[in-house]
């Protein structure tokens, strides 16, 4: 695992950049042209941004869940404990946060494969709390190395 180590960070750094600004991109833009348009270009608009993102969105998740899940184990195992020392806490902070995201794009998952309809906090407020919730994880990543 130490020697793939750097290769799956590079990765899984490169995937949360690829999610969270899709999110972001989302959020910020897409969401400033609605209103610009007539309701026709506002659907075509939203069918061709969904079906990019149903390619892209949750594959990226897959493989950011994966690689984190890989990096974890080199400070959570059966040797090094849980809840130890204050990186190991900080970590779990983060895979909490990390957890409620990978549930909510589950859930989108799942509503969009049973044709079902989004509630409307996962339809108009998900990525405000993906943003939040990214931020954190930023944060709390960086802090995981400096206690």
């Amino acid at each position: 695992m130490e020697a793939i180590y750097p290769y799956i960070h590079i990765i899984h750094l490169l995937l949360a950049i690829i999610f969270i600004g899709y999110v972001f991109t989302d959020l910020f833009v897409i969401s400033a042209l609605k209103g610009k348009f007539d309701k026709e270009t506002e659907q075509k608009i939203n069918k061709f941004m969904g079906g990019r993102s149903f390619k892209i969105f949750p594959f990226s998740l897959l493989i950011l869940v994966l690689t984190g899940g890989m990096m974890m184990s080199r400070y959570i195992n059966s040797t090094a404990g849980v809840f130890e020392t204050d990186l190991q806490k900080i970590l779990m902070f983060k895979i909490a946060l990390a957890s409620v995201i990978a549930l909510g794009v589950l859930s989108n998952l799942y509503v969009r494969f049973t044709k079902g309809t989004k509630s409307n906090f996962m339809q108009h407020h998900f990525h405000k709390l993906v943003i939040v919730l990214g931020l954190l994880i930023v944060i709390s990543a960086k802090a995981m190395f400096l206690v």
